[in-house]
């Protein structure tokens, strides 16, 4: 028991400062304290253990408990919160709050209590056949002396076929003692065995160098899970571990089957849909310092993990690693980066049609890149696009329904087909022998078993209120391109320039014309409470900000240079001065997709 001092928390509350406590005990950053805040009990981490108080220490309150059953919190995990907090403009509780919600460290609480029980009942199961097999050993030696006495034929019988019965019951209570006590882990020896036996094939003397330059790297490819295979078998026998992010639940399960039979219980998978229990054991395994290749969607970047030699992050492109919805409004494909840093290990960014942003760290040296293209091992480099004008069909042919004829002739030559739906009802295309998805459903999709995809009106994909929608049509165009032999592409803008690029170069350059991102950076005010956006652009204007109204919201344009940090922490000052004197709710969204 050590001297009263005073430590700082981190609560899974939106507050701007880390509260100060008082305690005897000896605690460590990481550690779970209960306390009491605004007069309900809450459980945080300690931040800093020795900590200099900066309000009159009267007002300062004592800890309830340190919960010794809850996990510690690891110093690379507060890392990372304190980096999203930064970046993002949150506080640094609802990070905490977001990687451990209160479902979740109830689940913890119970996790403790279940644990406790069930150790008991090991305890207690173990015991009982420890007793019995004492039992059983002290008849047969009792059989074993009256044996050893002279007896009739009969009686000598009678007491062999004892024995053996005793004998019989003394190795089925050894044997399921083993059972039961070998059932409890997977044993060191088990993960060396499946260590032992992870795949050989070697990667890419070329793809090794550039993975090596230290750099995040992007990975061009359609053809990328035989890499990953690799690339994870080479850091298992590194004995580090290995984190993929998907953007899609679905396409966890699907990236589990194609790596289940290289990495089996090695192989672990996390996401949202995953019960609290299942989400616990997964939490557990990576806890307990055995060896793992993890799968999971964005939130497995709050995972504990440790010991990580390479951050996967699949389809980097994708919208679906920004949460919009609630605090910490972060990207999860930039903060596996800062991740990757946390831990010094590398990190593969992997798309057939990258983001513009990370197209741009490729050109101005941030990230390395490997296009696979180069190697001649993409899936389809000689894909058969064809675009056709709905409206030169319809002036030539007088097309009848939603489906050209160029389309109706592929259609009845191809023997297996999809068919991605842009405004079409589902009615109109009734009779097609093609199987048909929205635009969202091909996106989450496997189309590399068709022979031939068609998008009719394929206009959809643009939104002239977005300016990053070309962007999204010509990756979703890219990915079509690389994983299927046959495209067809109808639309009535046939002349637009997605249709007839071939590089996102046209793109960047667009951006950077108009001072857009990834050449600038954008931060969204939205406005609850019925504050006025007139107000806050005045407030915003008048310190020196570039600001744009926009219904119910206003954007803050910041260039991107060596001040883009300073500026996002003076932007968030006026925010905070305009939150306090409106008494309003200002909701900040940074990088907004």
């Amino acid at each position: 028991m050590s001297a009263q001092h005073y430590i700082k928390v981190i609560l899974p509350l939106r507050l701007e400062w880390e509260p100060c406590y008082i305690t005897d005990a000896d605690l460590r950053a990481g550690d779970r304290v209960a306390v009491i805040f605004a007069g309900r009990r809450v459980i945080g981490v300690v931040s800093d253990p020795d900590a200099t108080p900066d309000i009159e220490t009267s007002r300062i309150r004592p800890i309830l408990s340190v919960e010794t059953g809850l996990d510690r919190v690891s110093p690379e995990e507060i890392s990372l919160w304190r980096f999203i907090a930064d970046y993002y403009l949150c506080t640094i509780g609802e990070v905490f709050k977001a990687a451990y919600p209160v479902l979740k460290t109830a689940s913890e609480e119970t996790r403790v209590r279940v644990s406790q029980r069930k150790a008991r009942l090991e305890e207690r199961t173990i015991a009982l056949w420890q007793q019995r097999i004492a039992k059983l050993k002290e008849r047969l030696d009792a059989k074993d002396a009256a044996l050893a006495k002279k007896h009739g034929d009969a009686v000598r019988g009678r007491l062999e076929e004892q024995r053996r019965a005793i004998a019989s019951a003394l190795q089925d209570a050894e044997d399921r003692l083993a059972s039961f006590s070998a059932h409890l882990s997977l044993s060191e020896a088990d993960y060396s065995s499946l260590l032992q036996n992870l795949p050989q094939q070697p990667l890419s003397p070329l793809f090794l160098q550039t993975l090596a330059s230290g750099k995040p790297l992007l990975f061009k490819s359609a053809a990328r899970e035989e890499v990953y295979l690799q690339a994870c078998a080479m850091q298992l026998r590194k004995n580090r571990n290995v984190c993929i992010l998907v953007n899609e639940i679905a396409l966890a399960g699907r990236l589990k089957d194609k790596l289940e039979g290289a990495f089996g219980d090695l192989l672990l998978v996390y996401h949202s849909q995953m019960t609290r229990g299942a989400q616990r054991r997964i939490m557990d395994d990576i806890r307990s310092g055995r060896p793992y290749v993890l799968i999971g969607t964005r939130s497995s970047i709050f995972l504990p993990h440790h010991e990580l030699g390479l951050i996967i992050v699949d389809n980097e492109e994708s919208v679906f690693y920004k949460q919009s919805d609630s605090a910490p409004r972060y990207n999860a494909r930039d903060c596996a980066v800062q991740l990757a840093r946390i831990h010094n290990c590398s990190i593969i960014l992997g798309s057939c049609s990258p983001s513009l942003e990370s197209s741009l760290n490729v050109r101005s040296g941030k990230y390395s890149l490997f296009d696979q293209s180069s190697e001649g091992k993409e899936l389809h480099p000689g894909c058969r696009f064809t675009l056709v004008d709905i409206r030169a069909e319809i002036k030539k042919n007088g097309m009848q329904g939603p489906v050209s004829r160029i389309l109706s002739a592929a259609l009845a030559r191809s023997r297996k087909c999809a068919i991605i739906r842009g405004f079409e009802k589902v009615g109109e295309l009734e009779g097609l022998q093609a199987d048909i998805y929205t635009i969202p459903q091909a996106a989450k999709s496997d189309l590399g078993e068709y022979d031939l995809v068609a998008m009719l009106n394929a206009d959809a994909l643009f939104d002239a209120g977005d300016f990053r929608s070309d962007e999204h049509a010509f990756q979703y165009l890219e990915r079509l391109r690389s994983i299927c032999p046959v495209v067809i592409i109808q639309s009535a803008q046939a002349a637009h320039q997605v249709y007839h690029i071939h590089s996102a170069e046209i793109l960047l350059e667009e951006r950077r014309e108009f001072s857009l991102p990834p050449y600038t950076r954008l931060v969204d005010l939205r406005l609850s409470g019925g504050a006025s956006a007139s107000a806050l652009c005045k407030d915003l204007a008048s310190a020196g900000f570039r600001v744009m109204e926009m219904p119910e919201s206003v954007r803050v344009i910041l260039p991107r240079d060596k001040q883009l940090q300073s500026g996002k922490k003076k932007l968030r000052n006026v925010v905070e001065t305009f939150r306090s004197n409106s008494k309003s709710n200002v909701i900040i969204d940074v990088d907004p997709l």
